[in-house]
């Protein structure tokens, strides 16, 4: 018999060297992986098979008697490999014959990898009764997550013993062959259990963040994704067995509609976030409105299956998939091109698991030979496809974030003079009268018109218009307090905003704030300008509107122009003019 024992000792001897609790964890992971790798070897064939496998010919109904007693050995056909693939789904005979004695002091057993929806059937010589393998119950419920179909074989068989197998299959994946040793058997089947808990509870947390973040943010692609991954974490669970750990879900889970209803939601979950993930709608219309098609055809196809399914559902559920994958590959390709970062994230996490997703599927509809892979890495590849597309939208977030934050910029401050905008002092106006209503504090505000701003423009260019503006608006910020609030409104009109100043505190607050602002020329490109202001002061009186507030203060600046400029007026009040004012 081909040995497959891992060489523990010397391992342990080479671990044993200082490294801490870690180096002890590192040397366990090697062994199981080497304890795998030998499985795999053995059962491909690459180390030399200790048996040969035949297949019956024929796909009539046979009793077992007839089999196992030789009657129909002569029908029974070698195959070139280890690997048991039906070729229908009705259950098939098989049979080992043993090319080496196979001896019993390593506890020998018979090893079938991918046991997800197999039931195997063995007879050992001399049993008249089979032994009974199945990860489904009778009623079509997981029993339990295995890696393997194991059978104890018995003490002492000798070359030229047959071994007859019987084994029904709702799956094209190949079953591999092995005799390997049990306490190998036992490392590798606990390497997988680590692993698929690792993906499980990967696929798990990552479905959990995706539906806080949408809690949160109220970002409806953290729904979708939640729910593709919560759909395929349900999927893997049922096909894995883990299901049967909570009895009440295996009950619903055993309904074949189960199946077909879990596989739409996750594909068209799927679908609706990767075209919000690409915004689709907003850059490729026309791609998005094909995957509207696939999702309605999906969102049918779900909503049916709820009641009734039939041979042909997963049929047409797995080409709608197939022909959105290859609309999503379509629009992945075009946003590359538009360099969008979210085509890059797509790439790296989503290609990988469509091409398992893609190869699973042909081999389900037995386009092309399952192999053994497939299974086996569609796991990980979902967990890191999850992990990299909720990255992916997270930073597609961020990016709008900052976008949105740099536009609100812009709204808020103007560009020329950094004050705020018209716009935006409006809105904050209206939230101060409220606040100034709400507590029965004043309000008032000083409209600021730069005098003869024309003129100046038209001698020293707009580019000096442009510095003076600029210049008066710094000055004023600077001498202002910090809870007051200055903007520029139009042109070189300004206005400010004083919460819990009347009338009169106004009044001198802008007569203040002219002097501070005027006593010395603008230097201008080079030159002294002299520059004058003309201010209006309102404020806020018992039904105001922020319309009646603003054309209140314009009154009382225009006022100020019509008496000579320079000035400050409020309601008929006229500050002291300062000498040499004109």
């Amino acid at each position: 018999m081909t040995r497959l024992t891992v060489r523990r000792p010397a391992l342990s001897v080479f671990w044993a060297k200082p490294g801490g609790l870690w180096m002890e964890g590192f040397r366990k992971h090697i062994a199981n992986a080497l304890a795998l790798l030998a499985l795999w070897l053995v059962a491909t064939g690459a180390m030399g098979a200790d048996f040969r496998l035949e297949r019956l010919e024929s796909s009539s109904a046979i009793s077992s008697e007839r089999i196992i007693d030789g009657t129909r050995d002569r029908d029974f056909r070698s195959v070139s490999s280890t690997e048991i693939v039906n070729p229908t789904a009705a259950p098939q005979w098989w049979r080992l014959v043993l090319e080496r004695s196979v001896a019993d002091t390593e506890l020998p057993q018979l090893v079938f990898t991918h046991p997800n929806r197999k039931t195997i059937e063995l007879w050992q010589p001399g049993q008249a009764t089979p032994q009974r393998r199945a990860t489904l119950d009778a009623e079509g419920r997981g029993v339990r997550p295995s890696r393997f179909h194991v059978f104890a074989l018995a003490p002492k068989l000798r070359a030229g013993d047959i071994l007859y197998l019987r084994v029904a299959s709702a799956t094209r994946t190949p079953a591999a062959v092995s005799i390997a040793p049990l306490g190998q058997v036992y490392e590798a089947e606990l390497a997988h259990v680590r692993y698929r808990t690792s993906v499980l509870v990967a696929l798990a947390l990552i479905s959990v963040l995706a539906f806080g973040y949408f809690i949160a943010l109220s970002e409806r692609g953290y729904a979708y994704l939640g729910l593709t991954l919560a759909a395929q974490l349900a999927k893997l669970t049922i096909d894995g067995g883990e299901i049967g750990q909570w009895p009440w879900l295996a009950e619903m889970a055993a309904d074949r509609r189960a199946n077909i209803v879990i596989s739409t939601a996750a594909v068209l979950a799927g679908v609706r976030f990767i075209a919000f993930f690409l915004g689709l709608p907003q850059h490729q219309p026309r791609v998005a409105r094909a995957l509207d098609i696939c999702s309605v055809l999906l969102g049918g196809l779900l909503c049916v299956s709820v009641i009734q399914v039939w041979s042909v559902s997963a049929y047409f559920g797995n080409s709608v998939m197939l022909a959105a994958f290859a609309i999503i590959a379509i629009g992945g390709f075009l946003a590359l091109r538009r360099r969008q970062r979210e085509a890059l994230y797509l790439l790296i996490a989503w290609a990988p698991v469509m091409a398992i997703l893609v190869a699973l599927v042909g081999g389900y509809q037995a386009w092309w030979p399952m192999t053994d892979w497939i299974e086996s890495s569609l796991p990980a590849g979902l967990a890191f496809s999850g992990f990299g597309l909720f990255l992916g939208l997270t930073d597609r977030l961020r990016q709008l974030r900052k976008d949105r934050d740099t536009a609100q910029q812009r709204w808020t401050f103007d560009k020329l003079t950094g004050v705020i905008t018209r716009d935006a002092v409006e809105v904050m106006l209206l939230e101060q009268m409220d606040r100034a209503l709400r507590f029965k504090q004043p309000l008032a505000v000083i409209f600021i018109d730069i005098d003869r701003f024309k003129e100046i423009n038209d001698r020293y260019g707009h580019s000096a218009g442009d510095d003076a503006i600029r210049v008066v608006a710094l000055r004023a910020r600077n001498w202002l307090r910090t809870e007051h609030l200055i903007a520029r409104y139009g042109g070189d009109e300004m206005l400010v905003l004083l919460y819990n100043h009347d009338q009169f505190a106004a009044l001198q607050v802008a007569e203040d704030l002219r002097l501070a602002v005027t006593q010395h020329p603008l230097a201008v490109q080079g030159q002294l300008v002299p520059v004058t202001l003309s201010m209006g002061v309102a404020d806020m009186q018992p039904g105001d509107t922020l319309t009646d507030l603003l054309n209140r203060a314009d009154a009382a600046l225009y006022q100020s122009k019509m008496n000579g400029r320079s000035r400050v007026t409020a309601h008929g009040i006229v500050a002291a003019t300062p000498s040499g004012a004109t």
